[in-house]
C-alpha cells in the first residue's frame, strides 16, 4: 500500500500531466489576447498550463477520496 504523501504526489503529477497534454492539443492553433496587458499568447501554452493546473486539483481531491475511504488498521 502506497504511503499517503507519495499518493498525493503521484496523483497530482499524473493528474496535471496528463490534462495538460490534453489541453495543449485541444487548444492547437488558437491564440488568447490578455487584454489589460495587451499581450497575445500561444494557446496551447495557455490550455496547457489551465489544464495542468486542473488535472492537479482533481489528481489531488481525486488522492483525498482515496486516503479517507481507506479502511483504518488498527492494533
Amino acid at each position: 500500500m502506497m504511503s499517503n504523501l507519495r499518493l498525493i504526489l503521484v496523483s497530482a503529477a499524473s493528474g496535471g500531466l496528463f490534462f495538460g497534454i490534453v489541453g495543449a492539443v485541444a487548444a492547437r492553433s488558437t491564440s488568447v489576447l490578455l487584454p489589460g496587458l495587451g499581450l497575445v499568447v500561444a494557446g496551447p501554452l495557455v490550455g496547457g498550463f489551465v489544464g495542468f493546473v486542473f488535472g492537479s486539483i482533481l489528481g489531488l481531491l481525486a488522492a483525498a477520496i482515496i486516503i479517507l475511504t481507506r479502511p483504518k488498521n488498527y492494533p
